[in-house]
């Protein structure tokens, strides 16, 4: 892409169609410098960056062989979803290490640990919507990340400048069950907090794929919320087995998934709603799903039901381009 007409604030979306969550800045580089077949054939950024035209620079028709400037854009995009510091609320699962669940967060309300959340961007947490539609009060939550045990949360704490849930979120059905919070200043990402990979539009993750879930919810239904970041491997299941007449009946709608054990035993459970279900893919984490609801916690036929983060990926990227460009207009 020739540097012609770049602007700073192209940087995140382009970032973006790049599938990385976040930028961090941008250069100028010698057009003759570049491989010889990178030298003709250059996209102008405003035909397709533009906030009226955010279409994929692979569909741009707006082609020329000459770039004015001379320089093309050299990106520095923000990767997600790696453990860079650890090596190979949760029924039945382990107590978490240090840098094992750096996207995760503990999401509290007047100082009080209610949800989980994933690290995403440095400014962005997804939640569930169903942990803060009656409790729209920014002011009065906190995220806090980089840590295991609760004690320790105020290590990084930060204060939250904006609730977003989604405007078709149905508290009867937990249809849509997904919200978004923006936080007052960026997270330092350093290996204790990093973003978790979103998947790719269309991404398909296998019926019994092994995958994790995270957080401080209580051990047990009714029980205590967690001192330590839980965690446990969960088989997915698909949408079929568990509309199955014994499990759920048919209330899981496509927009869901399901992820456990039909003879119980493992599950997340209270205070982990919101948090993540992530899956790995050759060596990097995806964010899968988000702790929605279930019947108990742990029971024979009844799965912890997650928001299915893929029918949710235009609405998560229009949120947040939504606020960068009002942000910066």
């Amino acid at each position: 892409m020739c540097s012609d007409d770049w602007k700073d604030n192209y940087g995140s979306v382009t970032c973006k169609y790049l599938g990385f969550s976040s930028f961090v800045n941008w250069a100028n580089f010698p057009v003759a410098a570049t491989e010889d077949e990178f030298q003709k054939y250059f996209v102008t950024a405003s035909h397709w960056l533009s906030a009226k035209q955010l279409t994929s620079p692979q569909n741009a028709t707006c082609l020329r062989e000459e770039c004015a400037s001379g320089n093309v854009v050299v990106l520095k995009c923000l990767a997600c979803g790696t453990r860079s510091g650890f090596s190979p609320r949760i029924v039945g699962g382990n107590a978490s290490l240090p840098q094992q669940w750096p996207w995760q967060a503990s999401l509290q309300f007047q100082g009080y640990h209610l949800c989980g959340g994933s690290v995403i961007t440095s400014w962005w947490i997804l939640t569930a919507a169903h942990c803060v539609y009656d409790l729209y009060f920014p002011r009065a939550w906190s995220v806090h990340v980089g840590f295991v045990m609760l004690e320790e949360n105020s290590i990084n704490s930060y204060l939250v400048d904006k609730i977003i849930y989604h405007n078709n979120y149905r508290p009867k059905t937990m249809k849509n069950d997904v919200a978004l919070m923006k936080l007052a200043n960026p997270l330092t990402l350093n290996g204790v907090i990093e973003p978790i990979c979103l998947p790719n539009f269309g991404e398909h993750f296998p019926e019994g794929k092994m995958c994790w879930i995270s957080g401080w919810g209580t051990e047990e239904e009714g029980g205590d919320t967690s001192e330590i970041m839980n965690y446990a491997g969960v088989p997915l299941i698909s949408n079929k087995v568990c509309n199955h007449r014994e499990v759920y009946g048919g209330i899981v709608a496509s927009s869901m998934l399901c992820a456990g054990y039909l003879k119980g035993g493992i599950d997340s459970c209270q205070g982990d709603s919101g948090g993540p279900l992530v899956c790995e893919d050759r060596n990097i984490w995806k964010l899968v799903g988000t702790t929605s609801f279930g019947v108990g916690c742990a029971e024979e036929n009844k799965p912890g039901v997650y928001s299915r983060i893929t029918s949710f990926l235009d609405w998560i990227h229009e949120q947040m381009e939504r606020e960068q460009w009002e942000g910066e207009g």
